[in-house]
Protein backbone atom coordinates (compact mmCIF):
# COMPACT_ATOMS: atom_id res chain seq x y z
CA UNK A 1 0.00 0.00 0.00
CA UNK A 2 2.71 2.30 0.92
CA UNK A 3 4.40 2.03 -3.02
CA UNK A 4 0.44 2.70 -4.36
CA UNK A 5 0.72 5.99 -2.66
CA UNK A 6 4.68 6.52 -2.88
CA UNK A 7 4.34 6.87 -6.98
CA UNK A 8 1.23 8.98 -7.47
CA UNK A 9 3.64 11.75 -5.10
CA UNK A 10 6.47 10.90 -7.26
CA UNK A 11 4.75 11.85 -10.24
CA UNK A 12 3.68 14.62 -8.89
CA UNK A 13 7.38 16.02 -7.69
CA UNK A 14 8.10 14.93 -11.30
CA UNK A 15 6.64 17.20 -13.64
CA UNK A 16 7.74 18.27 -16.36
CA UNK A 17 8.34 22.02 -17.00
CA UNK A 18 5.15 22.19 -19.51
CA UNK A 19 3.07 20.12 -17.11
CA UNK A 20 4.10 22.04 -14.31
CA UNK A 21 2.89 25.91 -16.12
CA UNK A 22 0.00 24.01 -18.05
CA UNK A 23 1.54 23.94 -20.81
CA UNK A 24 2.38 27.38 -21.34
CA UNK A 25 6.10 27.24 -21.56
CA UNK A 26 9.03 24.79 -22.54
CA UNK A 27 12.00 23.00 -20.84
CA UNK A 28 15.38 24.93 -20.57
CA UNK A 29 18.34 23.24 -21.12
CA UNK A 30 18.70 23.64 -16.70
CA UNK A 31 14.78 22.20 -16.19
CA UNK A 32 16.07 19.26 -18.37
CA UNK A 33 18.77 18.39 -16.41
CA UNK A 34 17.26 19.26 -13.06
CA UNK A 35 14.35 16.89 -13.78
CA UNK A 36 16.83 13.57 -14.89
CA UNK A 37 19.02 14.33 -11.33
CA UNK A 38 15.77 14.55 -9.78
CA UNK A 39 14.34 11.42 -11.68
CA UNK A 40 17.71 9.09 -11.20
CA UNK A 41 16.99 9.79 -6.95
CA UNK A 42 13.94 8.15 -7.63
CA UNK A 43 15.42 4.73 -9.69
CA UNK A 44 18.15 2.41 -10.53
CA UNK A 45 16.32 1.64 -13.92
CA UNK A 46 18.53 5.00 -15.83
CA UNK A 47 21.77 6.14 -16.25
CA UNK A 48 22.71 9.49 -17.21
CA UNK A 49 25.85 10.26 -19.45
CA UNK A 50 26.88 12.76 -22.29
CA UNK A 51 26.49 12.41 -26.08
CA UNK A 52 29.17 15.33 -26.90
CA UNK A 53 29.64 18.84 -25.68
CA UNK A 54 28.23 21.34 -27.97
CA UNK A 55 30.16 24.42 -29.41
CA UNK A 56 28.87 26.83 -26.55
CA UNK A 57 30.15 24.45 -24.12
CA UNK A 58 27.16 22.46 -23.02
CA UNK A 59 26.85 18.64 -22.12
CA UNK A 60 23.96 17.07 -24.44
CA UNK A 61 22.49 14.09 -21.97
CA UNK A 62 21.78 11.09 -23.22
CA UNK A 63 19.71 8.86 -21.18
CA UNK A 64 20.11 4.79 -20.21
CA UNK A 65 16.92 3.18 -19.28
CA UNK A 66 16.37 -0.69 -18.51
CA UNK A 67 14.95 -3.35 -16.21
CA UNK A 68 17.42 -4.79 -15.02
CA UNK A 69 20.40 -2.65 -15.35
CA UNK A 70 22.71 -2.90 -18.51
CA UNK A 71 26.15 -2.12 -18.70
CA UNK A 72 26.88 -1.77 -21.87
CA UNK A 73 25.80 -2.75 -26.03
CA UNK A 74 26.87 -6.22 -25.49
CA UNK A 75 24.66 -7.50 -22.14
CA UNK A 76 21.84 -4.94 -24.09
CA UNK A 77 21.79 -7.13 -26.89
CA UNK A 78 22.24 -10.18 -25.15
CA UNK A 79 18.39 -9.80 -22.95
CA UNK A 80 17.17 -10.31 -26.38
CA UNK A 81 14.71 -6.84 -25.71
CA UNK A 82 14.67 -4.38 -28.51
CA UNK A 83 16.67 -1.61 -27.90
CA UNK A 84 14.93 1.65 -29.25
CA UNK A 85 17.15 5.23 -29.74
CA UNK A 86 14.12 8.24 -28.61
CA UNK A 87 15.19 12.00 -29.65
CA UNK A 88 13.71 15.12 -29.12
CA UNK A 89 14.62 18.61 -29.59
CA UNK A 90 16.44 18.30 -32.63
CA UNK A 91 14.91 21.44 -33.81
CA UNK A 92 14.86 23.47 -30.24
CA UNK A 93 11.79 25.39 -32.04
CA UNK A 94 10.02 22.25 -32.28
CA UNK A 95 9.32 21.64 -28.46
CA UNK A 96 7.27 18.99 -27.92
CA UNK A 97 9.06 16.10 -28.21
CA UNK A 98 11.63 17.28 -24.96
CA UNK A 99 8.64 17.19 -22.92
CA UNK A 100 7.28 13.63 -24.04
CA UNK A 101 10.38 11.96 -23.98
CA UNK A 102 10.94 13.10 -20.28
CA UNK A 103 7.45 12.37 -19.22
CA UNK A 104 8.13 8.80 -21.08
CA UNK A 105 11.43 8.13 -18.96
CA UNK A 106 9.36 9.28 -15.93
CA UNK A 107 6.02 7.10 -16.53
CA UNK A 108 8.54 3.83 -17.68
CA UNK A 109 10.48 3.85 -14.20
CA UNK A 110 8.32 5.39 -11.51
CA UNK A 111 4.84 5.65 -13.29
CA UNK A 112 2.15 4.13 -14.65
CA UNK A 113 4.35 2.56 -17.38
CA UNK A 114 6.53 0.95 -15.47
CA UNK A 115 6.12 -2.80 -16.89
CA UNK A 116 7.17 -1.38 -20.80
CA UNK A 117 10.68 -1.28 -19.37
CA UNK A 118 10.62 -4.89 -18.72
CA UNK A 119 10.70 -5.47 -22.40
CA UNK A 120 12.23 -2.74 -24.05
CA UNK A 121 15.83 -0.53 -23.75
CA UNK A 122 15.78 2.83 -24.10
CA UNK A 123 18.59 4.81 -25.05
CA UNK A 124 16.82 9.10 -24.85
CA UNK A 125 18.28 12.20 -25.75
CA UNK A 126 15.56 14.69 -24.77
CA UNK A 127 17.40 18.20 -25.68
CA UNK A 128 19.84 17.23 -28.52
CA UNK A 129 20.14 20.96 -29.71
CA UNK A 130 20.79 22.21 -26.08
CA UNK A 131 22.68 25.38 -27.69
CA UNK A 132 19.47 26.48 -30.00
CA UNK A 133 17.40 25.62 -26.97
CA UNK A 134 19.05 28.29 -24.94
CA UNK A 135 18.42 30.55 -27.28
CA UNK A 136 14.86 31.61 -26.18
CA UNK A 137 12.83 33.73 -28.14
CA UNK A 138 8.86 35.09 -29.62
CA UNK A 139 7.32 31.72 -30.61
CA UNK A 140 5.68 34.10 -33.63
CA UNK A 141 9.58 34.46 -34.62
CA UNK A 142 11.03 31.26 -34.33
CA UNK A 143 8.50 29.20 -35.28
CA UNK A 144 5.78 31.49 -36.88
CA UNK A 145 2.32 29.96 -37.13
CA UNK A 146 3.25 27.42 -34.25
CA UNK A 147 0.44 27.06 -31.64
CA UNK A 148 2.42 27.82 -28.20
CA UNK A 149 4.51 27.91 -26.36
CA UNK A 150 4.84 31.37 -26.28
CA UNK A 151 8.59 31.49 -26.26
CA UNK A 152 10.98 28.95 -27.96
CA UNK A 153 14.56 28.09 -28.84
CA UNK A 154 16.20 28.35 -32.51
CA UNK A 155 15.80 25.84 -35.33
CA UNK A 156 20.17 25.50 -35.19
CA UNK A 157 22.74 24.75 -33.04
CA UNK A 158 25.30 26.59 -31.74
CA UNK A 159 27.38 26.58 -35.59
CA UNK A 160 24.44 27.81 -37.62
CA UNK A 161 23.83 23.83 -38.38
CA UNK A 162 20.45 22.56 -39.30
CA UNK A 163 20.89 19.30 -37.36
CA UNK A 164 18.36 17.20 -39.45
CA UNK A 165 20.58 18.20 -42.58
CA UNK A 166 24.34 17.15 -41.03
CA UNK A 167 23.77 13.10 -41.06
CA UNK A 168 25.96 12.58 -44.11
CA UNK A 169 28.45 15.52 -43.82
CA UNK A 170 28.63 15.42 -39.73
CA UNK A 171 29.83 18.72 -39.47
CA UNK A 172 28.28 19.13 -35.79
CA UNK A 173 29.54 17.87 -32.08
CA UNK A 174 25.72 16.71 -31.85
CA UNK A 175 25.70 14.54 -35.09
CA UNK A 176 29.01 12.77 -34.40
CA UNK A 177 28.01 12.06 -31.01
CA UNK A 178 24.86 10.31 -31.91
CA UNK A 179 26.70 8.48 -34.54
CA UNK A 180 29.17 7.22 -31.84
CA UNK A 181 26.48 6.19 -29.49
CA UNK A 182 24.82 4.35 -32.44
CA UNK A 183 27.39 2.33 -33.99
CA UNK A 184 28.22 1.38 -30.60
CA UNK A 185 25.01 0.40 -29.02
CA UNK A 186 23.49 -0.78 -32.32
CA UNK A 187 19.95 0.20 -31.98
CA UNK A 188 16.67 -1.59 -33.41
CA UNK A 189 14.95 1.49 -33.60
CA UNK A 190 15.12 5.54 -34.50
CA UNK A 191 12.62 7.69 -33.31
CA UNK A 192 13.27 11.22 -34.02
CA UNK A 193 10.74 13.82 -32.89
CA UNK A 194 10.05 17.07 -34.84
CA UNK A 195 7.04 19.56 -35.53
CA UNK A 196 5.74 19.99 -38.81
CA UNK A 197 3.95 23.20 -40.28
CA UNK A 198 2.67 23.58 -44.06
CA UNK A 199 -0.74 22.42 -44.90
CA UNK A 200 -3.66 22.20 -42.91
CA UNK A 201 -5.08 19.02 -42.40
CA UNK A 202 -7.00 17.34 -39.28
CA UNK A 203 -4.24 15.10 -37.85
CA UNK A 204 -2.60 15.36 -34.23
CA UNK A 205 0.72 14.23 -35.65
CA UNK A 206 1.71 12.68 -38.76
CA UNK A 207 4.98 10.17 -39.67
CA UNK A 208 7.43 8.42 -41.42
CA UNK A 209 9.49 5.55 -41.66
CA UNK A 210 13.19 5.70 -43.63
CA UNK A 211 12.73 6.69 -47.36
CA UNK A 212 15.51 5.35 -48.68
CA UNK A 213 14.94 3.69 -52.25
CA UNK A 214 17.05 0.71 -51.76
CA UNK A 215 14.41 -1.08 -49.68
CA UNK A 216 15.52 -3.36 -46.72
CA UNK A 217 13.84 -5.74 -44.84
CA UNK A 218 13.24 -3.33 -42.00
CA UNK A 219 12.04 -0.51 -43.80
CA UNK A 220 9.28 -2.35 -45.36
CA UNK A 221 8.34 -4.20 -42.19
CA UNK A 222 8.00 -0.63 -40.59
CA UNK A 223 6.07 1.05 -43.63
CA UNK A 224 3.66 -1.86 -44.07
CA UNK A 225 3.17 -3.11 -41.52
CA UNK A 226 4.31 -1.54 -38.35
CA UNK A 227 3.48 2.00 -38.54
CA UNK A 228 -0.42 1.03 -39.83
CA UNK A 229 -0.59 -0.88 -36.77
CA UNK A 230 0.83 2.00 -34.77
CA UNK A 231 -1.96 4.32 -36.05
CA UNK A 232 -5.04 2.13 -35.29
CA UNK A 233 -4.18 1.80 -31.65
CA UNK A 234 -3.40 5.50 -31.42
CA UNK A 235 -7.02 6.07 -32.95
CA UNK A 236 -8.96 3.20 -30.83
CA UNK A 237 -6.50 3.76 -28.09
CA UNK A 238 -6.03 7.60 -27.16
CA UNK A 239 -8.68 9.23 -29.77
CA UNK A 240 -6.47 10.92 -32.08
CA UNK A 241 -5.98 10.98 -35.70
CA UNK A 242 -2.38 10.39 -37.24
CA UNK A 243 -1.32 10.31 -40.74
CA UNK A 244 1.56 9.47 -43.06
CA UNK A 245 3.64 13.00 -42.95
CA UNK A 246 3.60 15.08 -46.22
CA UNK A 247 1.44 18.28 -47.61
CA UNK A 248 -1.16 18.66 -49.97
CA UNK A 249 0.16 19.63 -53.81
CA UNK A 250 -2.31 22.35 -53.78
CA UNK A 251 -4.28 23.57 -50.20
CA UNK A 252 -7.04 25.58 -52.62
CA UNK A 253 -10.25 23.36 -51.65
CA UNK A 254 -11.10 22.46 -55.23
CA UNK A 255 -7.35 21.38 -55.67
CA UNK A 256 -7.01 19.04 -52.88
CA UNK A 257 -7.06 15.88 -54.45
CA UNK A 258 -4.37 16.34 -56.41
CA UNK A 259 -2.38 14.41 -53.69
CA UNK A 260 -0.41 14.12 -50.50
CA UNK A 261 3.64 14.37 -51.24
CA UNK A 262 5.77 13.43 -48.40
CA UNK A 263 9.35 14.98 -48.22
CA UNK A 264 12.62 13.61 -49.74
CA UNK A 265 14.75 10.31 -49.54
CA UNK A 266 18.19 12.03 -48.91
CA UNK A 267 20.22 10.49 -46.31
CA UNK A 268 21.45 13.67 -44.84
CA UNK A 269 18.05 13.56 -42.69
CA UNK A 270 18.30 11.24 -39.64
CA UNK A 271 15.57 9.07 -40.20
CA UNK A 272 16.64 8.26 -43.70
CA UNK A 273 20.15 8.13 -42.69
CA UNK A 274 19.59 5.56 -40.16
CA UNK A 275 16.91 3.25 -42.46
CA UNK A 276 19.94 3.15 -44.58
CA UNK A 277 21.53 1.10 -42.17
CA UNK A 278 18.87 -1.56 -42.31
CA UNK A 279 17.28 -0.55 -39.12
CA UNK A 280 13.62 0.53 -38.47
CA UNK A 281 13.44 4.09 -38.48
CA UNK A 282 10.37 6.25 -37.45
CA UNK A 283 10.14 10.30 -38.14
CA UNK A 284 7.21 12.19 -35.95
CA UNK A 285 6.40 15.27 -36.45
CA UNK A 286 3.54 16.73 -34.34
CA UNK A 287 1.15 19.37 -35.75
CA UNK A 288 2.52 23.17 -35.38
CA UNK A 289 -1.52 24.53 -35.92
CA UNK A 290 -2.88 22.05 -32.78
CA UNK A 291 -2.18 23.23 -29.00
CA UNK A 292 1.18 22.22 -27.56
CA UNK A 293 -0.89 20.21 -25.15
CA UNK A 294 -2.37 18.20 -27.48
CA UNK A 295 0.89 18.04 -29.67
CA UNK A 296 2.72 16.66 -26.42
CA UNK A 297 0.00 13.69 -25.54
CA UNK A 298 -0.01 13.31 -29.56
CA UNK A 299 3.43 12.57 -29.37
CA UNK A 300 3.72 10.66 -25.98
CA UNK A 301 1.28 8.43 -27.38
CA UNK A 302 2.89 7.60 -30.74
CA UNK A 303 5.94 6.61 -28.69
CA UNK A 304 4.44 4.46 -26.32
CA UNK A 305 2.29 2.79 -28.89
CA UNK A 306 5.77 2.31 -30.65
CA UNK A 307 7.34 0.59 -27.72
CA UNK A 308 4.71 -1.11 -26.80
CA UNK A 309 4.13 -2.66 -30.18
CA UNK A 310 7.92 -3.10 -30.66
CA UNK A 311 7.86 -4.92 -26.88
CA UNK A 312 5.13 -7.28 -28.37
CA UNK A 313 6.93 -8.17 -31.87
CA UNK A 314 10.49 -8.20 -30.40
CA UNK A 315 10.98 -11.54 -32.13
CA UNK A 316 10.21 -10.77 -35.48
CA UNK A 317 12.81 -7.35 -35.20
CA UNK A 318 15.49 -9.59 -34.45
CA UNK A 319 14.89 -11.95 -37.20
CA UNK A 320 14.67 -9.02 -39.14
CA UNK A 321 17.59 -7.72 -38.46
CA UNK A 322 19.21 -10.96 -38.90
CA UNK A 323 17.94 -10.64 -42.04
CA UNK A 324 19.23 -7.58 -42.89
CA UNK A 325 22.33 -7.95 -41.37
CA UNK A 326 23.10 -11.39 -43.82
CA UNK A 327 22.12 -10.16 -46.88
CA UNK A 328 24.30 -9.46 -49.46
CA UNK A 329 22.71 -7.21 -52.37
CA UNK A 330 24.62 -6.61 -55.93
CA UNK A 331 23.35 -3.40 -56.98
CA UNK A 332 22.21 -0.12 -55.35
CA UNK A 333 19.76 2.84 -56.22
CA UNK A 334 21.85 5.84 -56.65
CA UNK A 335 19.07 8.33 -57.67
CA UNK A 336 15.20 8.32 -56.22
CA UNK A 337 11.79 9.10 -57.81
CA UNK A 338 8.49 8.87 -55.86
CA UNK A 339 6.66 5.61 -56.15
CA UNK A 340 3.37 5.02 -58.05
CA UNK A 341 0.87 6.38 -55.43
CA UNK A 342 -1.74 4.60 -53.42
CA UNK A 343 -5.57 6.12 -52.72
CA UNK A 344 -6.13 6.70 -49.40
CA UNK A 345 -8.80 8.83 -47.57
CA UNK A 346 -7.06 12.19 -46.02
CA UNK A 347 -8.80 14.57 -43.79
CA UNK A 348 -8.30 18.18 -45.07
CA UNK A 349 -9.16 21.55 -43.33
CA UNK A 350 -11.14 23.85 -45.87
CA UNK A 351 -9.19 26.85 -46.43
CA UNK A 352 -10.26 30.42 -47.94
CA UNK A 353 -7.72 32.98 -49.13
CA UNK A 354 -6.19 35.01 -46.26
CA UNK A 355 -2.77 35.63 -44.79
CA UNK A 356 -2.80 33.35 -42.12
CA UNK A 357 -0.15 30.84 -42.05
CA UNK A 358 3.44 30.64 -42.40
CA UNK A 359 6.05 30.32 -45.59
CA UNK A 360 3.94 28.55 -48.66
CA UNK A 361 0.31 28.50 -46.81
CA UNK A 362 0.50 32.06 -45.74
CA UNK A 363 -2.35 33.15 -48.33
CA UNK A 364 -4.63 30.43 -47.00
CA UNK A 365 -6.84 31.45 -43.94
CA UNK A 366 -8.46 28.09 -41.54
CA UNK A 367 -12.09 27.52 -41.41
CA UNK A 368 -11.82 24.79 -39.00
CA UNK A 369 -14.18 22.64 -41.53
CA UNK A 370 -12.67 19.37 -42.39
CA UNK A 371 -13.74 17.24 -45.12
CA UNK A 372 -11.98 13.77 -45.61
CA UNK A 373 -11.11 13.58 -49.41
CA UNK A 374 -10.09 10.38 -51.50
CA UNK A 375 -6.40 11.24 -52.90
CA UNK A 376 -3.82 10.35 -54.35
CA UNK A 377 -0.76 9.41 -51.23
CA UNK A 378 2.81 9.48 -52.24
CA UNK A 379 4.61 8.22 -49.34
CA UNK A 380 7.76 5.99 -50.57
CA UNK A 381 10.12 5.88 -53.07
CA UNK A 382 11.45 3.64 -55.85
CA UNK A 383 15.20 3.65 -57.04
CA UNK A 384 15.46 5.84 -60.17
CA UNK A 385 18.73 4.81 -61.08
CA UNK A 386 20.86 1.84 -59.99
CA UNK A 387 24.36 0.96 -59.77
CA UNK A 388 26.48 -2.39 -58.88
CA UNK A 389 27.98 -3.09 -55.76
CA UNK A 390 31.89 -3.09 -55.86
CA UNK A 391 34.12 -4.63 -53.76
CA UNK A 392 35.53 -1.95 -51.86
CA UNK A 393 36.75 1.43 -53.00
CA UNK A 394 39.95 2.96 -52.83
CA UNK A 395 41.33 6.69 -52.19
CA UNK A 396 44.41 8.05 -51.68
CA UNK A 397 45.91 8.51 -48.01
CA UNK A 398 46.10 11.96 -47.89
CA UNK A 399 42.02 12.30 -47.72
CA UNK A 400 42.41 10.90 -43.71
CA UNK A 401 38.87 13.13 -42.84
CA UNK A 402 36.97 11.27 -45.89
CA UNK A 403 38.52 7.59 -43.76
CA UNK A 404 37.39 9.30 -40.81
CA UNK A 405 34.22 10.06 -41.75
CA UNK A 406 33.31 7.01 -43.49
CA UNK A 407 33.98 5.16 -39.45
CA UNK A 408 31.73 7.64 -38.53
CA UNK A 409 29.11 6.21 -40.46
CA UNK A 410 30.09 2.48 -39.53
CA UNK A 411 32.18 1.55 -42.92
CA UNK A 412 34.66 -0.58 -42.52
CA UNK A 413 37.75 1.39 -43.30
CA UNK A 414 41.44 -0.80 -43.70
CA UNK A 415 44.52 0.70 -45.05
CA UNK A 416 46.62 -1.06 -47.10
CA UNK A 417 50.74 -1.27 -46.58
CA UNK A 418 52.33 -1.81 -49.68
Amino acid sequence: TGALLFIPAILAAQQTTAERTGFQETSSYSDVLDFLRALQHETTDIRVGTLARSVEGRDIPWVLAARPMVDGPIAAHATGKPIVYLQGNIHAGEVEGKEAAQMLLRDMTVGPLRSLLDSVILLVVPIYNVDGNERFGPGEDHRPGQNGPARVGLRSNGQGVGLNRDYIKMEAPETRGAARLINRWDPDLFIDMHTTNGSYHGYQLTYAPGLNPNDNAANAYVRDEFLPLIRQRVRERHGQEIFWYGNFRNQNPDSLDQGWYTYDARPRFGTNWFGMRGRMAILSEGYSNAPFDVRVSASYNFVREILGLAAETRERILTIRDQVDSARPQFVAVRSQLAPPVTMDVIAEITEPGDDGAGPFARRKRTGQYRTIAMPVYYRFDPARVESIPAGYLFPPGLRHVAELLVLHGVRVQRIEQ
